[in-house]
């Protein structure tokens, strides 16, 4: 006899005793099972991969203004961040450009003072 034969005898023996069962016991299993369900925290809501649906709707979902308020704060830095490094660029691109087109002798960019110069922002 091989396992299918057994689990198919074991299933049909269970199926005719459950026949026998007395109805009143059945309505008490009924009820007992109704009763146990209506205490479940939560109903199976479907599979989920690896569980990472189970921890997406329990602790995500109920954050979720949190999480997203957080995430637009860290969008924002970055964001700036950026545009900071964009204008600091242009700074340097406009400088650049003036030392190119002015016609100061070569030896004026071989001075160590020269970087000085640059940087400072006065109008002076």
């Amino acid at each position: 006899m091989n396992d299918h034969d057994f689990h198919f005898r074991i299933r049909q023996q269970l199926n005719a005793s459950a026949q026998q069962i007395p109805t009143s016991a059945t309505a008490r299993l009924h009820q007992a099972r109704q009763l146990a369900l209506s205490h479940q925290k939560e109903a199976v809501r479907g599979l989920s991969i690896a569980g990472l649906g189970n921890i997406f709707s329990e602790h995500l979902l109920p954050h979720g203004r949190t999480v997203a308020a957080m995430l637009l704060v860290v969008l924002a830095v970055l964001g700036a961040g950026y545009l900071g490094e964009l204008q600091r660029a242009a700074d340097l691109e406009e400088v650049d450009s003036a030392l190119l087109a002015d016609d100061l002798p070569i030896d004026a960019y071989l001075d160590r003072g020269f970087d000085a110069w640059v940087q400072n922002d006065s109008p002076d």
